[in-house]
């Protein structure tokens, strides 16, 4: 959405993403949206977890769908095409663990979504 302000973004999204109650957290999210990437690390147990960079392009209204790729450096046979709503990656985005962290990780709804419940992606090994 080229041209679009923060502020519009911020109208624009702040209805599906929890609304002013969580202002600041949606305008980190927006502003991971328009970098067009993510670089985190998913936990897991007894090692140091592994790192995924999850990205999309262009930045599209709410309910319109985004086209994303999840990649695993370290475990490529993981790497994953997918589209959902923008909103909802937002709202992921929002719910990210460690903010302040070089490597957050996405919540469990996400994970749980990616690898048990969607049906619309193309997996590529």
């Amino acid at each position: 959405m080229p041209g679009v302000t923060d502020a519009a973004l911020q109208a624009l999204f702040a209805p599906y993403c929890g609304g002013v109650s969580r202002g600041g957290e949606l305008t980190e999210a927006l502003q991971i949206l328009q970098r067009g990437e993510l670089w985190g690390r998913r936990p897991v147990q007894g090692t140091d977890g592994h790192r995924f960079q999850l990205t999309w392009t262009g930045v599209a209204a709410p309910q319109e769908s985004i086209r994303c790729e999840i990649r695993f450096p370290s475990r490529p046979e993981g790497n994953t095409n997918f589209s959902l709503l923008t909103h909802q990656l937002v709202a992921w985005l929002m719910d990210r663990s460690a903010r302040s962290e070089p490597e957050p990780d996405l919540p469990n709804g996400f994970w749980e979504w990616l690898w048990i419940e969607r049906g619309d992606a193309t997996s590529s090994a």
